[in-house]
């Protein structure tokens, strides 16, 4: 019988010895046919005694003889490789990337642009995710940098805006916030080195009549033209200060004449031979030139005697006299206690110590802080302009805005008049509240509308947790997936109460600083991202606005 020329190794047939020869001696051979095949059949016994040695070191050390299954473009022949028969082709479908904008790869938008401030993280990719509004401004991405940030009470807005603040510091930019009602910004701004000023019962006044960073720049311009523009502009803004004081300590508009009065009762103080901008009036003072007549005021009043006169001021005098002896006199009448300075990394108006239920105190201290902080910005575009000092950009935050809009319709005006000015200005506005009826709460439709369109006009809105009530309520200003609206609304659900194993420590919301992006009006879908906490952050406790809650336990 002749023997076999081939064997198994491993469960792989392989030639024997003697059948190699045989092959290795045909190989050499004179006959064409012969010799390939025999180099042929060479070549497959070499690969199939490689893979056999493999099976064999696989094997090597479990005490388990595995055989292998063989593998194939489909997967692995045999029993549990789980080769497939038949591999079915890919469903594709062709669409417009507004129409299957959510199919792949998420149902929210994923892109995010790494410009601006470092605010967080995506919240579906990870990837971090970088916005302010003065740098997508400049980039191009929104067309005014403004923004809006809406959400609940305690899921991390003043937070989000802390930061957008301290990344506008460290680009050399200086951010006001005009107003700290709480005050958030206070320890920030200490932090940052910048100027904090105080104001309220016995904790700082502010003067009217001061000229301002505007009016002390006067001096240093070098054409008597813009010269005698700015002195026209620091008068019109002490007139108008002056006459928004009266009309909250009165209740009633100022007439036209009396705004004649207040003016020329300023030119009559900084006169030749008067007060200075480096030692301004007070309203006493002017109370004073407006109570003793002369010729020319009779002549502004026109009033031919000093009885009519008398007569025809008697309402100006009674409010003013009100401001000087008054509540109001406790902080605007008398000087400057600290000078804002325009030069400082940031600036806050500490306006905390002035109590809840004071409206028409808090009004008239945010009008003046106000007035003082965009003469600031005008001054530093005056210089700009004059070729005396490099461009700058500046930032205005509003925090808690509702608080600015309830103490009058009045304050509507003035916000809605930044809201389109901040591009002349260079200046990026960033405003905050916790629901968009906060908005509507007027009893003038149109001051309702104005207010509405604080969001509207906002390029940029940043959504963090709420209600599905308040969804449907933004819907009319922009637009919402299914999809983001139930991610916003989730993340203002609470965490399952338990009391177990929490040791005294306060669980953090399950939606806290999570925040929705979006800048614009049609379907796009938004940039979803949480913010995290630096340890330096943390470290300083600029974020913790539960102080008085520290060292609390719940029982």
């Amino acid at each position: 019988m002749k023997p076999s020329a081939t064997k198994r190794i491993s469960g792989i047939r392989v030639l024997t010895k003697e059948g190699r020869e045989h092959a290795q001696s045909a190989a050499v051979s004179s006959h064409r046919l012969r010799r390939w095949r025999a180099q042929y059949r060479l070549w497959q016994d070499d690969a199939r005694r490689a893979t056999a040695l493999r099976r064999e070191s696989d094997s090597v050390g479990e005490g388990f003889d595995r055989q292998l299954a063989r593998s194939s473009d489909r997967g692995y022949r045999g029993l549990g490789g789980g080769r497939a028969a038949v591999v079915p082709a890919t469903p594709e479908w062709r669409s417009t990337t507004t129409q299957v904008a959510g199919l792949w790869p998420f149902a929210v938008g994923a892109a995010a642009p790494a410009v601006g401030t470092p605010v967080g993280h995506h919240f579906v990719t990870g990837e971090p995710v970088h916005f302010d509004p003065m740098s997508w401004f400049l980039k191009g991405f929104i067309t005014a940098p403004s923004m809006f940030v809406l959400a609940l009470n305690g899921f991390g807005k003043s937070s989000l805006i802390r930061r957008l603040v301290t990344g506008a510091v460290a680009a050399g930019d200086t951010t006001m916030c005009l107003g700290d009602t709480k005050p958030d910004y206070r320890d920030l701004v200490q932090t940052l080195g910048g100027q904090v000023i105080d104001l309220g019962y016995g904790h700082g006044k502010l003067n009217p009549l001061a000229v301002g960073a505007l009016g002390s720049i006067i001096e240093q311009l070098p054409d008597p033209e813009m010269r005698r523009q700015v002195a026209a502009q620091v008068e019109a803004g002490q007139v108008t200060v002056v006459a928004g004081l009266i009309e909250l300590v009165r209740g009633a508009r100022v007439a036209d004449y009396e705004e004649t009065l207040l003016a020329a009762g300023l030119r009559e103080l900084y006169g030749p031979g008067g007060f200075t901008p480096d030692d301004p009036p007070l309203l006493e003072d002017l109370l004073e030139v407006i109570a003793h007549g002369g010729e020319q005021m009779m002549a502004f009043a026109e009033e031919d005697s000093l009885e009519a006169y008398r007569e025809a001021t008697k309402p100006l005098r009674r409010s003013l006299r009100a401001l000087v002896e008054g509540p109001f006199g406790e902080i605007f009448n008398g000087h400057t206690t600290v000078v804002l300075d325009p030069a400082s990394p940031a600036v806050c108006v500490d306006v905390s110590h002035i109590p809840e239920g004071d409206t028409k105190l808090l009004a008239a201290v945010l009008m003046v802080c106000w007035s003082d902080g965009f003469g600031a910005i005008a001054a530093a575009h005056t210089l700009a302009d004059a070729g005396l000092a490099p461009k700058r950009v500046f930032h205005v935050v509003m925090d808690e805005i509702w608080r600015v809009l309830g103490v009058g319709e009045f304050m509507v005006d003035r916000v809605d008049s930044l809201t389109r000015l901040n591009r002349p200005l260079a200046t990026s506005l960033i405003m905050c509240s916790h629901t968009i009826k906060d908005l509507g709460a007027f009893n003038s439709r149109a001051s309702v509308n104005k207010a509405l369109g604080f969001i509207e006009r906002a390029r940029a809105k940043v959504i963090g947790p709420v209600g599905p009530e308040e969804i449907e309520r933004l819907r009319t200003v922009m637009s919402f997936s299914e999809t983001e609206k139930l991610t916003v609304t989730s993340w203002s659900a609470p965490r399952p109460l338990t009391d177990n194993g929490n040791d005294g420590v306060r669980e953090t919301p399950a939606g806290m600083g999570c925040f929705l992006l979006k800048t614009g009006e049609d379907n796009t879908p938004g940039i979803p991202f949480r913010m995290t906490f630096t340890p330096a952050e943390r470290d300083s406790g600029i974020h913790n606005t539960n102080k008085r809650f520290d060292g609390l336990h719940a029982e």
